[in-house]
C-alpha cells in the first residue's frame, strides 16, 4: 500500500511534472495549428454524416425506416478541437493559479482534472473512430460518447479508494468501457465480411487507439495497486500525460495522412 511518505511531491518532482505538462501542451498546440492550416488550405472538407432512422410503419412492419441526415461532423475541425482542448488543460496545469491545487491533489494521489480531461478526450476519440468505421446513427454515436465518458469517470471514483484497497470502481469502469470498442469492432468486422473492408488508416487508427486506451487503464490499475515504480503518484501522472498525448497525436497524425492530405 502507498504510504504518505511515498506520496510526497517534492519540489524536484513537481518541477519535472510541470515540465512534462508544458512540453505536452506545446506539442499538442503545435499539432492543432498544423491541422488547422491543412483544414484551411484543403478545398473540400472531410464530412462524416450523422443520421437518424425513424420507423416507417406500425410495430412489426417491414416498411423501410425513414433515414434523415441530421448533420455532418467536419473531421479536420473535430481533430483541431480535440488537440486544442487537451493542450489547454495541459498548459492550465502549469499556471500559478492551478499549480497549488494540482500539487496538493497529487500528494493525495488524486487528480480529478486528469479524469475530466481523459473522459472527454476518450469520448470524442471513440465518437470519431466510430464514425470512421461507418457508424452514423445519432443515437448510437451519442451512446458511445456517453458510455466512454462515464466509464472513465469510474477511475475518478477509484482514486477515492486508498491505494492497494478495493479495485471495484476500476472493474466496473472497465466492464462498461470495453463496450464501445466492441461495437466499433462489430462494424469493422461486419464491413469486412460483406466485402467492404475499411481503409487501412481506419483499421490502424482503430487498433492503435484501442491499444492506447488499454494502456491508460493499465496505468490507472498499477497506480492504485501502488507497487514498485508506480508507488509514487508522480510516475502515474507522467505516464498518463504521455499516453493521452500519444493517443491524441496518433489520431491527429493518422487522420491527417489518411484523410486530409
Amino acid at each position: 500500500m502507498t504510504t504518505a511518505s511515498h506520496n510526497t511531491v517534492t519540489d524536484a518532482h513537481f518541477t519535472r511534472l510541470r515540465a512534462v505538462n508544458l512540453v505536452a501542451g506545446l506539442v499538442l498546440l503545435a499539432q492543432a495549428v498544423l491541422v488547422s492550416v491543412v483544414v484551411l488550405v484543403r478545398k473540400a472538407p472531410v464530412l462524416l454524416p450523422v443520421t437518424a432512422g425513424f420507423p416507417g410503419g406500425p410495430v412489426g412492419s417491414t416498411a423501410e425506416p425513414h433515414v434523415v441526415d441530421l448533420a455532418s461532423v467536419n473531421l479536420g475541425v473535430a481533430v483541431v478541437i480535440l488537440l486544442a482542448f487537451s493542450a489547454l488543460l495541459r498548459l492550465t496545469a502549469v499556471t500559478p493559479v492551478f499549480a497549488g491545487s494540482y500539487r496538493r491533489g497529487l500528494a493525495a494521489a488524486r487528480n480529478p482534472l486528469r479524469w475530466v480531461e481523459y473522459s472527454q478526450v476518450a469520448a470524442i476519440t471513440v465518437f470519431l473512430v466510430a464514425q470512421l468505421n461507418g457508424v452514423t446513427e445519432v443515437g448510437t454515436l451519442v451512446a458511445l460518447y456517453a458510455i466512454t465518458a462515464g466509464a472513465t469517470l469510474f477511475l475518478a471514483l477509484q482514486e477515492r479508494e486508498p491505494a492497494g484497497d478495493s479495485l471495484r470502481p476500476f472493474v466496473f469502469g472497465a466492464m462498461v468501457g470495453i463496450v464501445p470498442w466492441g461495437i466499433i469492432a462489430f462494424y469493422q468486422i461486419g464491413a469486412g465480411l460483406l466485402g467492404d473492408v475499411p481503409e487501412l488508416f481506419v483499421r490502424t487508427v482503430t487498433l492503435s487507439l484501442l491499444a492506447v486506451a488499454a494502456l491508460v487503464w493499465a496505468n490507472a490499475w498499477l497506480g492504485r495497486r501502488g507497487d514498485g515504480a508506480w508507488a509514487h503518484p508522480g510516475r502515474v501522472e507522467i505516464v498518463q500525460i504521455t499516453l493521452v498525448t500519444l493517443g491524441t497525436t496518433l489520431l491527429a497524425g493518422q487522420v491527417l495522412w489518411g484523410a486530409l492530405l
